[in-house]
């Protein structure tokens, strides 16, 4: 989810209709999970009073660094 809010300048509503169509999840999962990244600030949306895109909030932006090491992001190696 947090790439496609990265990636795409739309509502929160709409996004999440379309990865509910393209990966199957159902969209009350979807919204759970939304809710959950904006809860630990990683995500914003609008609200039925401010219309507004879906964005990445500083710390959302830091974390896709983080797991898109094949992007040149900053990456995480584990150690076994």
């Amino acid at each position: 989810m947090l790439n496609a809010v990265s990636e795409r300048d739309q509502s929160l509503t709409s996004l999440l209709k379309q990865l509910s169509e393209e990966y199957g999840v159902p969209l009350s999962t979807l919204k759970l999970n939304a809710r959950i990244l904006r809860e630990l600030k990683l995500i914003s949306y609008g609200s039925i009073h401010n219309k507004r895109s879906a964005r990445l909030e500083d710390l959302g932006s830091f974390v896709m660094g983080l797991v898109t090491h094949s992007r040149g992001g900053l990456g995480v190696q584990f150690s076994d």
